[in-house]
């Protein structure tokens, strides 16, 4: 099977709430090409986006025993790709299954995300603005998948 590309919209939402060290402008850029504002301890964040298939052959039988292994085992593949890539940068993996789990980490970095602009804009409701965005685009996500395997099938009982 042919592999899906990850939300686009799911990756402009992370990009709208925190500066990508990958996606930010030029003129946003230190000469050594890293955002401004650094993430914590002084490091930047850099980070990918994984949205694993619950029902996909490599994680349904994993996910059929405890919810989130999927994302658990995607968040460990990209920290042992890109984990030590850069030193100087904090590397998170923001892994969310296509059926909503999240990885823990990535739980935690839209919760402290969501805080922060919760005490920017004064609304407590960010997370919940937050995560009920990501749950749409997830949905659209699936529907694609699901419209595009019927158009598979079609194609090879034809």
């Amino acid at each position: 099977m042919k592999r899906k590309r990850k939300p686009r919209k799911l990756s402009l939402l992370v990009s709208k709430v925190a500066n990508s060290t990958l996606q930010c402008p030029i003129r946003f850029k230190r000469p050594d090409g890293c955002t401004l504002i650094p993430w914590r301890a002084g490091r930047c964040l850099a980070w990918d986006v994984t949205v694993p298939g619950t029902l996909a052959k490599r994680y349904v039988n994993p996910t059929s025993k405890e919810c989130g292994l999927a994302t658990a085992r995607a968040a460990d593949e990209k920290m042992k790709n890109y984990g030590n890539a850069l030193p100087s940068m904090e590397f998170l993996p923001i892994c969310i299954e296509v059926l909503g789990p999240m990885d823990p980490n990535t739980l935690k970095f839209l919760k402290a995300i969501c805080k922060m602009i919760s005490v920017r804009s004064g609304d407590s409701r960010e997370l919940f603005f937050a995560t009920n965005h990501i749950s749409c685009l997830l949905q659209r996500f699936l529907r694609v998948c699901v419209l595009e395997n019927i158009q598979l099938n079609a194609d090879m009982c034809n």
